[in-house]
């Protein structure tokens, strides 16, 4: 079967999608799958390979003797369609212009399966405040925060300091609303922190928000399966930096930054069962298919939800395919069971006349 790999992107965390990509590429079993991979980038060209990728041969972003590109993302969804025959992508695209539905909603319109999420689901993932609304209606712990009315182009420090500092506490963190990767995440305890939090990100995002701290331990649960069939969280992971006192993005990427223990240390099986039954809680409430990875503080007085990831990272140092080792699943049979899941939703979800033909 014939499967597109899109990595890259217009997002922040370009880098660390082809970083996933890679990864992805190296370990999909060519024995069932034909892979195309299909660079996006920054400036929004669509560079598909003019020729499936070998296991043998390491894969190099819009090399100019293999790709075809740039290419408008229509015009290379009916090159990838009427030529190479794809039967289903898989997007390994972190952040905004990729897992925000953006990407999701076109390869809907074209009927073609896909790993992950659908449209809708995966842009109420990626903003954070619709995430906090959507699972604040469900029922889920989270943590306390501060959503200011106006947003981040004419937000004041002094003024908003203030109000953050008056119904959260301090020390806090800020958030902008859509990103991943810990990008546009900062910890902050005085008006300074803040102002500098504003003249980083203003212009780049329209709103933001502030949580109170959480004192705990951290811990993120991935769930496999599509919303309204059978959920299976895989064993959770514990994360305890050494480079800071939290989970910065130097933490996340440089290897031997932090230490990520299976199961956590400070949960017994009780725990454990809890935080894995609030991740598939999580995954459902969002109407997550596929895959997730949902992150928590585990405090004296139980779990508190920081935010769901509908497209998880998979690079060599990722906390998903850590998780789905320790259940049994290797990377290549991990990426089979995404791609059966993306088929079976694609079947589920296929209107007459799927694809436009």
């Amino acid at each position: 079967m014939h499967v597109a790999v899109l990595a890259g992107g217009r997002s922040p965390e370009h880098a660390i999608s082809l970083s996933s990509a890679a990864q992805v590429l190296r370990h999909l079993d060519r024995s069932q799958w034909t892979v195309w991979p299909v660079w996006l980038d920054r400036e929004g060209g669509w560079w598909p390979d003019r020729t499936p990728l070998p296991a043998d041969r390491a894969w190099q972003p819009g090399a100019a003797a293999t790709s075809l590109g740039p290419l408008r993302p229509g015009a290379a969804l009916d090159w990838l369609l009427d030529h190479a025959g794809v039967e289903i992508v898989l997007p390994v695209l972190h952040g905004p212009f990729g897992e925000d539905g953006t990407v999701q909603g076109m390869l809907e319109l074209y009927g073609l399966p896909f790993v992950g999420s659908g449209c809708a689901a995966s842009a109420v993932a990626m903003d954070k405040l619709r995430t906090r609304h959507a699972l604040q209606q469900a029922g889920v712990p989270l943590a306390k925060a501060y959503e200011p009315a106006g947003d981040l182009r004419a937000a004041d420090a002094k003024l908003e300091f203030a109000r953050l500092a008056a119904a959260v506490g301090t020390p806090a963190f800020v958030k902008v609303d859509a990103s991943g990767s810990t990008v546009g995440v900062q910890r902050i305890t005085d008006e300074a922190g803040l102002a500098q939090f504003f003249a980083e990100f203003r212009g780049r995002f329209r709103r933001w928000f502030a949580e109170g701290e959480v004192r705990g331990e951290e811990i993120t649960v991935a769930v496999l399966g599509n919303t309204g069939d059978t959920l299976q969280a895989l064993p959770p992971v514990g994360i305890y930096p050494k480079v800071a006192g939290w989970f910065t993005h130097e933490a996340k990427y440089v290897p031997g930054a932090t230490e990520e223990v299976i199961p956590p240390r400070g949960l017994g099986p009780a725990a454990l069962e809890d935080v894995m039954a609030l991740a598939c809680r999580c995954h459902a409430a969002l109407v997550c298919d596929g895959m997730s990875r949902t992150d928590m503080i585990v405090t004296a007085r139980g779990p508190v939800v920081l935010e769901t990831n509908t497209i998880p990272g998979l690079t060599g140092t990722s906390l998903l395919p850590q998780a789905a080792a320790a259940a049994g699943l290797s990377f290549p049979a991990l990426l089979d069971r995404l791609l059966q899941s993306g088929l079976a939703r694609g079947r589920a979800a296929a209107p007459s006349g799927a694809n436009g033909r």
